[in-house]
């Protein structure tokens, strides 16, 4: 999967010759609610931390959603692929298809019933 670019992430990383930090910019939000945060870095040893904080959290975040995923399949018959396409619609912000036609609804001409 491709990554974003760079004006499209929550965030901005940039280094401040004049403190000598690396700054993180956050935005939260959306619309007149947005909001920004500044978090600054004065040391490599506060940006291995946060490297360290960030990581473990993806990885345990990963864990939990196969888990879920997992659950979704063996305990409420969720159809792997229908599941994994429902997810990636969530993710698409230009995605318009109802959560519940991805789940459950058959493809256009094979009788359109539901499972």
């Amino acid at each position: 999967m491709p990554e974003p670019a760079p004006d499209q992430m929550p965030f901005t990383v940039e280094y401040r010759e004049d403190t000598r930090e690396v700054v993180v910019w956050m935005t939260f939000g959306a619309g007149p609610n947005q909001t920004m945060r500044r978090k600054a870095f004065a040391s490599l040893e506060q940006l291995v931390i946060a490297v360290t904080e960030h990581r473990h959290e993806a990885m345990l975040q990963s864990l939990l959603a196969q888990r879920l995923t997992d659950a979704a399949i063996k305990y409420l018959g969720a159809d792997p692929a229908r599941l994994e396409t429902a997810v990636r619609a969530l993710s698409d912000p230009t995605s318009t298809v109802p959560l519940g036609t991805l789940l459950y609804d058959t493809p256009p001409g094979t009788g359109g019933q539901h499972r």
